[in-house]
């Protein structure tokens, strides 16, 4: 797969396209063409989705209502969201919707922003962005993955605070600058015969 450093994705995800392109993070986590980027298109009018050939999915798409993916179950390689998840009133089904879609060794890959680094609060109403509904720091995001999934049908593969080039000298009154995110993928396993017990 070629990854153009300077592709238009969505605002936040450009902040560190590049850094990632550079290390592999895409290679290793978009392992074939069948993948999906779901709220891609952000407020910027000329963003692409993530990948070449990658399918945008967004408010507008035909047959999707937000929550539910118009696309077969184990049909996606990958499912990449980015600052996307804190908009979602009804995480659970949207969160068990990109597991449903994607393929047994295919990658969820999911990007939100910082509570402490972000925000700077804890809890809603957010001082930059009146349609976050949710705040999450690392424990809050993979919380939610925990109570959407069942156990043993995924595994986390990548789990980072994303801080690349933040201003940690602004002050809370200001808008942040940088990076300020928390990064989650998980992979898709089959389940094992055996049950989790108590």
């Amino acid at each position: 797969m070629h990854i153009d450093p300077n592709r238009p994705v969505g605002g936040e995800a450009r902040k560190s396209y590049a850094a990632k392109a550079r290390c592999g993070f895409w290679e290793r986590f978009i392992t074939g063409s069948a993948v999906l980027d779901v709220g891609f298109r952000g407020h910027l009018a000329d963003t692409v989705p993530i990948v070449d050939g990658a399918i945008g999915v967004d408010v507008d798409y035909p047959g999707y209502d937000g929550r539910i993916l118009p696309f077969p179950t184990e049909s996606q390689d990958a499912v990449y969201s980015s600052h996307c998840l804190e908009h979602m009133p009804d995480y659970v089904i949207a969160i068990q919707e990109w597991h449903r879609v994607a393929k047994i060794g295919g990658h969820i890959i999911t990007v939100v922003p910082n509570a402490l680094l972000y925000e700077r609060r804890r809890r809603p109403p957010s001082a930059w962005n009146v349609t976050h509904v949710r705040f999450f720091t690392p424990a809050t995001l993979l919380n939610e993955f925990e109570s959407a999934l069942l156990p043993n049908t995924y595994r986390v593969r990548h789990f980072a605070e994303n801080d690349f080039g933040y201003n940690y000298d602004l002050p809370s009154h200001k808008h942040p600058e940088g990076c300020y995110e928390i990064e989650l993928v998980i992979e898709k396993i089959r389940p094992p015969a055996w049950d989790i017990g108590n």
